[in-house]
């Protein structure tokens, strides 16, 4: 076995926590009247070095001063972080599915997996994440249109990037957990006999 459940566990709670610090983050970068330094204000002066020389953040500094800027900028930064949320979890999931398929074979658990009503849009987004953000639709095409909760997937999407109209925030959570409740139910691997 690549991951014991409990490493599988302690992913999904790490990935889950990051990516709720990075919503928290984000209101500091949204909301600059309530926070000194504002976010706009520390760009134009930080900067870090990085071998033998400094990168400034001054390039952020002009985005962030605006409300539109700060909202593209802090929905890239969830975005990111959604990303990340479904495409770790998801490949730990298969992997240990298909590990315990291999040491128990009467237990199809890979197929249980593949089962579930969250795994077709779970895995279109792990493999538009993995790749190049964009919907690769070839094995599923006949199956389109795919729904599952409010992302829907249709045929003419395919090849279209991975956007905020497709997969975001509330959906993306919610297909998160259903991955995480999933992992809190798989079956532990009896130990190996001496």
């Amino acid at each position: 076995m690549r991951f014991s459940k409990s490493e599988i566990l302690a992913t999904f709670e790490r990935e889950e926590r990051s990516y709720r610090l990075a919503l928290l983050c984000s209101h500091y970068i949204r909301d600059v009247e309530r926070y000194q330094p504002n976010a706009a204000d520390l760009a134009s002066k930080l900067s870090m070095k990085v071998e033998d020389r400094y990168v400034n953040f001054t390039d952020l500094s002009g985005p962030l001063s605006d409300a539109l800027g700060r909202e593209r900028l802090s929905s890239e930064v969830l975005v990111t972080h959604l990303h990340t949320l479904i495409r770790a979890p998801y490949e730990l999931l298969d992997d240990y599915c298909q590990d315990y398929q291999n040491s128990m074979p009467t237990r199809q658990l890979r197929d249980e997996m593949r089962s579930q009503d969250w795994h077709p849009i779970a895995s279109i987004i792990r493999n538009a994440v993995s790749h190049n953000f964009r919907l690769k639709l070839g094995r599923v095409r006949n199956k389109l249109p795919l729904t599952w909760r409010t992302i829907t997937i249709s045929a003419d999407m395919d090849g279209q990037p991975l956007s905020s109209m497709t997969f975001w925030h509330k959906p993306g959570y919610e297909l998160f957990l259903e991955m995480q409740a999933f992992a809190e139910a798989l079956p532990e691997l009896p130990p190996k006999q001496p």
